[in-house]
């Protein structure tokens, strides 16, 4: 008898140990063929970043994931912005001229969301007639859109959300991470099926969220680590009350990525960190070991803008193929995801289309036709 119940006393143990280890370990992205595509930048490259026609529109064209910003307002209300100031894309000082800050800029945190509403954003630069002048949405507001559209359209809506800038707002003694992850418990975001992840440039932030935010409110969304440059824009460090630029140097060594994938689902890494000017991979042993630690690698932010495009890709199309046929990534961000959505498309049906020839002719470099492609790229809308 005392031996049966040591028996279902350790089982029961071991359960709830294999339980809470499930629960606490990242979830992980499956390694699909063809690479996720995600809408940069709140999906603002054909409207306005970050607003409900832009998810919409980003919705409809069969995007994988788009990326959406959070910021918090003074009374403490996430909405989706991707800037700490309002002065890029609103009318912020025509409504408010006497609420800047020493500096000259108007900040998000310093303005109530009944404010935040009277305000407009407009296409920079604004062209002609077709310019818009679209609200400010919060982020309950944007994911009630997102739920209804999955109903629409009969179909799951990826999300990636960025927590912004968390070391500004703990220094006004805000948690915008916290605030954030209420507002998906009320929509089902909960655990890794809701095909929503939280990413950001700190990973003390995440480390937080995952430790601390998401066992409490009893939550198992996959993180992923964005990786900067040290440029103190997106993450800073205080020491001695005063912030400077944060170093992700170590998150580029073996540790770095050992730590990370105890936290985290997926690395962001910048295209100009995978490759030089001239094409020559950079990172393909980082790459390698990522995944060797169950890591998906994503590439942030590939361009189809002339000025924007590396020397050894002149075409948005050769970037792409370049990355597709060299980089051994799982998905790349974009403002461009119509375009790139063509692309992939046009790539996965050339693929099966060599896959389907016998091994003789499919082991030759048949010809390219991306010049008959481009001709499509310049039609796209």
């Amino acid at each position: 008898m005392h031996n049966q119940n040591l028996s279902q006393f350790s089982t029961r143990h071991l359960l709830i140990a294999f339980a809470l280890i499930l629960f606490c370990w990242p979830a992980t992205f499956s390694r699909a063929e063809t690479k996720i595509i995600i809408a940069g930048n709140g999906a603002g490259k054909k409207l306005i970043e970050n607003t409900l026609p832009a998810v919409a529109l980003a919705a409809a064209g069969d995007i994988d994931y788009i990326e959406l910003n959070v910021m918090m307002t003074s009374d403490d209300r996430p909405i989706i912005f991707g800037d700490l100031t309002l002065d890029r894309i609103s009318d912020v000082a025509e409504l408010f001229p006497d609420r800047s800050r020493a500096d000259g800029s108007y900040y998000v945190i310093d303005f109530s969301l009944q404010e935040i509403r009277q305000m407009r954003l407009k296409n920079v630069p604004a062209e002609n007639d077709l310019a818009l002048s679209l609200a400010i949405p919060t982020l309950r507001e944007t994911l009630s859109l997102i739920r209804r559209l999955e109903l629409i359209l009969n179909k799951e809506i990826g999300i990636i959300l960025e927590i912004k800038y968390p070391w500004f707002y703990a220094d006004a003694d805000k948690d915008i991470s916290s605030a954030s992850l209420e507002s998906l418990a009320e929509y089902g975001y909960v655990d890794s099926s809701s095909k929503l992840y939280i990413q950001c440039f700190d990973p003390e932030e995440l480390q937080r969220i995952h430790s601390q935010l998401l066992p409490k409110k009893q939550m198992t969304l996959p993180l992923i680590q964005l990786i900067g440059i040290n440029d103190g824009k997106e993450t800073k460090q205080k020491k001695f009350e005063i912030f400077s630029p944060y170093s992700y140097d170590w998150l580029y060594t073996n540790s770095g990525l050992k730590m990370i994938s105890s936290y985290a689902a997926a690395v962001s890494l910048p295209g100009d960190k995978i490759t030089d000017d001239d094409g020559n991979l950079l990172l393909t042993d980082y790459i390698a070991a990522g995944h060797k630690y169950g890591l998906a690698v994503f590439v942030t932010a590939l361009d189809n803008q002339s000025e924007n495009l590396p020397p050894f890709a002149d075409t948005f199309y050769s970037l792409l193929t370049f990355y597709l046929q060299n980089v051994d990534m799982d998905g790349f961000y974009t403002d461009s995801f119509v375009e790139a959505k063509i692309i992939i498309d046009h790539f996965d049906t050339n693929k099966a289309k060599k896959d389907e020839l016998p091994e003789f002719f499919s082991s030759i470099n048949l010809p390219s036709d991306s010049d008959s492609f481009n001709k499509e790229e310049k039609t796209a809308p």
